[in-house]
């Protein structure tokens, strides 16, 4: 796995709550993979945070998105939608896109506090 390699990428991820919540397995999966997330939270490479639900209705909710950053090279994002995903390599498009995450990280938790919501939701949820 690329987050294994011995010089891993610097990821950062924002969640909403709510993918915290909605079953896509099983409670044992689900609880796993939240355990799992919160392992990952202890790596000086990864940082990641939860959009609680106190933000209410936040533009990431208009759908996911990937900014990839290599060097440098020019950004390139991925747009998700609902027909389809789109790669866009136009300097406007992945500007305001990461404007657009910029704004979603003034809404996310700290990575402690993100942490700990994983947790709890993993432990008082899906177990």
């Amino acid at each position: 796995m690329i987050l294994d390699r011995k010089d891993p990428p610097l990821l950062w991820v924002l969640l909403d709550e709510g993918v915290l919540h909605r079953p896509v397995g099983t409670p044992t999966v689900m609880c796993a993979q939240l355990l799992r997330l919160a392992e990952l939270c202890d790596e000086p490479y990864v940082t990641l945070q939860v959009i609680p639900f106190s933000a209410g209705g936040h533009i990431g909710l208009l759908g996911a998105f990937v900014i990839a950053e290599m060097g440098d090279l020019p950004g390139i994002v991925y747009l998700e939608t609902a027909a389809d995903g789109q790669t866009v390599e136009d300097a406007a498009t992945v500007s305001q896109v990461a404007l657009r995450f910029d704004s979603l990280r003034s809404e996310a938790l700290p990575r402690s506090a993100s942490k700990d919501l994983i947790v709890k939701v993993a432990e008082d949820k899906w177990t």
